[in-house]
């Protein structure tokens, strides 16, 4: 039987799995005007031809025919897409829509979402400071503790948090909306440990930004409006992270100097990096550009500007895994989930899998006392959705 693939169904599975469409005619072993014609719906087909185009993308054959869902999405706010390539942007697009079709068609049940929206004026940072402080209230962090996971208080605010295989260019994530639903990308671990916990955490907080405060914003079109929003976006990030008289305090409990065995003994309490730190106290006038640069300089000459010591681990989201446990408890709710869905396993998988290895660890943060906290972070445990 002759089989007419659906064009917009063969293209999004074809970017999800970074293929451009010579390349995939190139598997094929098909000239390029045909396949061209074959998408078009000018020509069909046959059987084999249809299981090889479907193992190509990784789905069952008949999915081939079968139309697609057409979400309302933003772009992702991207700082320069000249950094990003083009072709990864969209693999990754492509990808969070089909995550998106996937999970709809499964009906599984989401996270309400619970983003509070931002009124103020983007180019106030003192505003942005307080839009901070409110956000982590609504993920329920307390006001004054480091955030123990900021993956799962993104969680529960309502996004829907995935990994991806590669970084952006110089990103390690990307946020948009789809059908409402904010969702952030993040780059997961890899084994060489390229990725420490501390950038992956800052990376999240980063999207949680622009997600909350770019919502009715549309992606920079120009450098200024780049460098604009990633100012703002940063400067969410260091508030939610790093809120101003907790912070401040702990230093002082440590002494008050600001050096950089003080800031790797609040990395430790923290768990934000220490050239963010620095960053931070800029923000809040404890210390001025010149004392900044001395302490870049020092964090170059020892090495720390890729190696820097505290390790802090990397986190994962929880949601998809329990969601799917939910619509198809007992064995393998995975393989029922492709199953239902008609694409493979392995993308499932992509869309929940964080660790680099079986073992891989996420910190629990202590919480604060009777007094400022700089204790040292446990592996182990972590706070649940």
């Amino acid at each position: 039987m002759n089989v007419y693939p659906n064009y917009s169904r063969v293209q999004r599975l074809r970017s999800a799995r970074g293929l451009t469409q010579a390349e995939l005619a190139e598997k094929l072993d098909m000239p390029a005007s045909v396949f061209s014609r074959v998408l078009s719906g000018q020509l069909s087909v046959n059987d084999v031809d249809a299981r090889r185009l479907a193992d190509i993308l990784e789905c069952r054959p008949d999915l081939l025919s079968r139309p697609t869902s057409d979400p309302l999405h933003t772009r992702p706010w991207l700082r320069a897409y000249a950094d990003a390539p083009k072709k990864t942007v969209e693999q990754y697009l492509a990808d969070t829509l089909l995550a998106s079709e996937c999970f709809d068609e499964l009906r599984l049940k989401r996270l309400p979402e619970r983003l509070p929206a931002f009124t103020g004026d983007l180019n106030d940072d003192n505003e942005i400071d307080e839009f901070a402080t409110a956000v982590r209230e609504a993920a329920d962090v307390d006001p004054v503790q480091a955030v123990p996971n900021v993956t799962r208080a993104a969680e529960r605010l309502g996004c829907l948090v995935l990994p991806m295989d590669n970084e952006l260019g110089k990103h390690l994530g990307m946020s948009l909306f789809v059908d409402g639903t904010p969702v952030i990308r993040v780059s997961r671990p890899s084994g060489d440990g390229s990725l420490p916990g501390d950038r992956q955490r800052f990376t999240l907080a980063h999207e949680l930004g622009h997600v909350t405060l770019h919502a009715s914003c549309s992606p920079p079109e120009t450098a200024n409006q780049a460098r604009a929003i990633e100012k703002q976006a940063h400067r969410f990030a260091s508030s939610f992270l790093l809120p101003g008289d907790s912070f401040l305090s702990d230093l002082d409990a440590v002494g008050g100097r600001v050096t950089l065995s003080s800031l790797a003994r609040l990395k430790e309490r923290w768990g934000v990096a220490i050239k963010a730190m620095v960053i931070r106290l800029q923000q809040l006038q404890r210390i001025d550009m010149d004392q900044a640069r001395s302490l870049y300089k020092q964090i170059s000459s020892r090495g720390w500007n890729k190696d820097e010591p505290v390790e802090v681990g990397n986190e994962r989201a929880v949601w998809l895994g329990k969601a799917l446990s939910q619509r198809f408890p007992g064995e393998d709710p995975v393989a029922q989930a492709a199953e239902r869905t008609g694409i493979r396993r392995s993308y499932f998988e992509s869309w929940s899998a964080w660790e680099p290895a079986a073992n891989a660890t996420v910190i629990q943060f202590e919480p604060r006392s009777s007094g400022p906290a700089s204790r040292p972070l446990n592996s182990g445990s972590v706070s649940h959705l």
